[in-house]
């Protein structure tokens, strides 16, 4: 996608009309064609892997990931019922860690960028294990693989292909055997150990898809 490029003094008096306008011009000229974001759709993370906790963990870390890239206001992120919407129709026939992905255009028509993700571990496991549970510390080990596509040519190209693995220290009177931990929801969730992990993890996957995607929408 080419853009053109305007002349310095035209932009300085864009920048100095928005600010004389306020805070809401300024919103609307950043969606102009001249500052367009990249169109795209976040699918919700896929489980392959069982977890053993209360609430449903790749909807958890998927909605966390939606709300940073939300905040950073740099991607156009497409509705979330919507994709949810396209990725059961396309999901139900396709694999998007396939390597026959021509149809990721079809199944997900009006966006420049689909972001895929699967949680591949989500395992906490004893540093001693030839200690009684309750007296060893953990390591939480969390895995998750991430695939983004360009849709914006006739074929979808791949941009980002990653597995993020990221392992934390769990002290002992936090570990599974010792600790009941706090749903997600609740408001000490986030600064509970698992909440932290999530939050790292999380925090890094957002990091590489907004990444890799502006720097495929700039070529």
């Amino acid at each position: 996608m080419h853009r053109s490029i305007l002349p310095l003094t035209i932009i300085s008096l864009l920048f100095t009309s928005c600010e004389k306008g306020g805070q809401g011009e300024s919103s609307s000229l950043l969606e102009s064609p001249f500052f367009s974001r990249p169109i795209v759709a976040v699918v919700p993370m896929i489980s392959r892997t069982s977890v053993d906790l209360t609430w449903n963990v790749s909807q958890e870390l998927s909605n966390a990931i939606r709300q940073r890239l939300t905040q950073r206001n740099h991607l156009y992120l497409m509705n979330e019922e919507a994709v949810s919407t396209m990725a059961r129709r396309a999901l139900s026939h396709h694999d998007p860690f396939e390597q026959e992905t021509t149809w990721v255009k079809k199944g997900f028509p009006q966006n420049e960028f689909v972001a895929f993700m699967e949680l591949l571990e989500h395992h906490e496991a004893s540093l001693y294990p030839t200690k009684e549970a309750q007296d060893s510390p953990s390591e939480l080990n969390l895995t998750v693989r991430v695939r983004v596509f360009d849709l914006r040519d006739q074929t979808p190209r791949v941009v980002l292909e990653e597995i993020v693995q990221q392992s934390h220290h769990i002290p002992k009177p936090f570990n599974k055997a010792n600790f009941s931990q706090v749903a997600w929801g609740d408001e000490a969730f986030e600064i509970s150990p698992l909440g932290i992990a999530h939050e790292a993890l999380t925090k890094e996957i957002a990091g590489r898809i907004e990444d890799y995607i502006l720097l495929s929408g700039r070529q």
